[in-house]
C-alpha cells in the first residue's frame, strides 16, 4: 500500500458515517478500525515512506490515559523495597505496594512529583521533601518511544450511543513521524504525559515491579511528533 491508497482507504471508511461497534468495551474502537480496514495487524507497510506504520485509534472525547512504553533500567536511585515501605500502602490484596501515576510539579496523594532538569535533560521522581526516587535521560525515553511508534498512524473518533451500542464515526487522521525530544519535554511540563509506578512487595518480601508506564491521552500523541502529515 502506497501513501494515496492509505488516504483513500481513510476517506472510503470516513464517508460510512456512524459505524457500529463490533467488540464492546475500551478496545471496540480499535478493533472495529481495523475490521474495515480490512487488517490482519496491528500495523501498515506503506512502501513509500519506508516501514509499517503502527495505528492508535482513540475515543475523541477520552478522558482515560494508555501506556506509550514502559521503562525501569538503571532508574532507581533509591532501593525499590524502600521506596515502597517508605510511600506505599496496603493495597486491597494486604500486600505493599505503591501504584502511582505522577505528573509534572503535582505532588499527588502520595507525595510524589515529577521535577525535569533541562540542563541535564533528565526527568526525575521525587517526594515532597525532594528525594530523588527515580531519574530518566530524556534522550534515552526519546529512544524507546522512537523505537515502539517511530511512525503513527492516528485516528480519532466521534462516539455516539444508539439502541445500548456503541458506534464511531472516523473522521479524523494524522501521520506522524520524527518524535522530537523537545515535544516530549513539553508535553511533561504540559502534565499530558505522567509517570505510572506499579510496584509492590511479594510475601518474601521481594519486588514485583509491572513496569514504570509513560502514559498520556491518546488524541495528544500529535504534540509529539516533529512530521504531522493530517489525512482527514
Amino acid at each position: 500500500m502506497n501513501l494515496p491508497e492509505l488516504i483513500e482507504k481513510l476517506k472510503t471508511i470516513q464517508k460510512m458515517g456512524y459505524v457500529k461497534a463490533l467488540r464492546k468495551g475500551n478496545t471496540g474502537i480499535g478493533y472495529t478500525f481495523e475490521i474495515l480496514f480490512g487488517l490482519q495487524e496491528t500495523n501498515i507497510p506503506i512502501a513509500d515512506i519506508g516501514g509499517r506504520i503502527e495505528i492508535k485509534t482513540t475515543r475523541r472525547d477520552s478522558s482515560s490515559l494508555v501506556t506509550l512504553f514502559t521503562f525501569n533500567k538503571a532508574v532507581w536511585q533509591k532501593k525499590q523495597k524502600d521506596i515502597i515501605d517508605q510511600y506505599g500502602y496496603v493495597d486491597e490484596k494486604g500486600r505493599n505496594s505503591l501504584k502511582s501515576t505522577i505528573f509534572f510539579n503535582k505532588p499527588n496523594s502520595l507525595g510524589l512529583f515529577m521535577e525535569i532538569d533541562d540542563d541535564k535533560n533528565v526527568i526525575r521522581v521525587l517526594s515532597t521533601d525532594y528525594e530523588i526516587l527515580a531519574e530518566w535521560d530524556i534522550y534515552v525515553i526519546v529512544g524507546k518511544f522512537s523505537q515502539k511508534l517511530s511512525r503513527l498512524l492516528l485516528v480519532i473518533a466521534d462516539r455516539r450511543e444508539s439502541q445500548g451500542e456503541e458506534e464511531f464515526f472516523y473522521n479524523e487522521a494524522y501521520l506522524l513521524k520524527d518524535p522530537n525530544p523537545r515535544y516530549f519535554l513539553n508535553a511533561f511540563k504540559a502534565s499530558r504525559v505522567g509517570i505510572d509506578i506499579r510496584m509492590h512487595l511479594t510475601e518474601n518480601r521481594n519486588v514485583r515491579n509491572r513496569g514504570t508506564g509513560f502514559r498520556m491521552h491518546e488524541r495528544d500523541l500529535v504534540d509529539l511528533y516533529g512530521t504531522k502529515q493530517r489525512l482527514l
